[in-house]
């Protein structure tokens, strides 16, 4: 073999890996930042969730309030008249 072949063989080597690499992060990752996303999220009872308004605010009112019963940073289901301290009005 002449050194040019054996430079393409390992440039293709090279190329491959790093393709290899590339494609199993991409399968990596969004697994990773999907555990990190629900990790964000804090328990009910540590942000004081209750069923009910509190002072007129409600997580219908609130900008992290996702219906029908869902919230960006509170685990669980969310009573849209439900409260929490993570309130922020939208």
């Amino acid at each position: 073999m002449s050194s040019v072949t054996v430079d393409l063989m390992a440039s293709r080597r090279t190329v491959l890996g790093r393709a290899a690499i590339a494609a199993i992060g991409a399968m990596v990752l969004p697994a990773a930042g999907a555990a990190s996303a629900s990790a964000a999220k804090s328990a009910q009872k540590s942000v004081e969730y209750q069923g009910h308004p509190k002072a007129g605010h409600s997580c219908n009112t609130c900008k992290n309030f996702q219906p029908p019963q869902s919230c960006k940073v509170v685990e669980g289901p969310i009573e849209p008249s439900g409260w929490c301290d993570k309130y922020t009005h939208s």
